[in-house]
């Protein structure tokens, strides 16, 4: 969803998982890549055995690539997951993408509270969770909103604008 696009919302935010630092966590990966890929050129090409106990050529070149693979896509999902967020008449629309959308109708909420959070205590982590305290849909942060549903486990929606987030859902229970 587009949330540029929900002219009827009553609130709306995105938020993104990226954080700049994160790509610190990179530079391990990134040495061992290209350390590899001096072992592929040395051996593969070169034609010298690279190292004391060389592995074979498609070894050397699988372990390049995954090396170069995993950390890439980790990389790609952590600057692309965002946590969007839509309150309408309609209920709540939440999007962890590109993991899980989630709609919440108005009816299902018995209680709306905007909270402070400890988001690895409570619920292990950021992201889509399910901890000890039911779901959390949460980018970044410590504030949330809880939702107590009539069904089912309760529903934490983290937000930088908390308190926003609750007075528009409860201004659309109320409508």
């Amino acid at each position: 969803m587009n949330i540029s696009t929900n002219s009827s919302a009553l609130f709306q935010e995105e938020q993104r998982m990226w954080r700049p630092w994160l790509a610190v966590l990179f530079v391990p990966a990134a040495f061992a890549a290209f350390t590899l890929s001096f072992g592929v050129w040395q051996q593969v090409i070169g034609g010298t055995p690279w190292g004391h106990r060389p592995m074979s050529d498609p070894l050397l070149m699988l372990v390049t690539i995954v090396t170069f693979l995993v950390p890439g896509i980790t990389l790609w999902l952590l600057y692309s997951m965002r946590l969007t967020t839509v309150v309408d008449r309609g209920g709540i629309e939440v999007h962890f993408w590109p993991v899980r959308r989630r709609h919440i109708s108005l009816a299902e909420i018995r209680s709306v509270a905007a909270r402070d959070y400890n988001p690895i205590l409570e619920y292990g982590g950021w992201g889509l969770r399910f901890g000890r305290k039911g779901w959390a849909y949460n980018a970044r942060g410590r504030r949330g909103v809880q939702l107590e549903l009539n069904k089912g486990f309760p529903v934490l929606i983290g937000s930088q604008r908390a308190d926003e987030l609750a007075v528009a859902i409860e201004k659309a229970k109320s409508a």
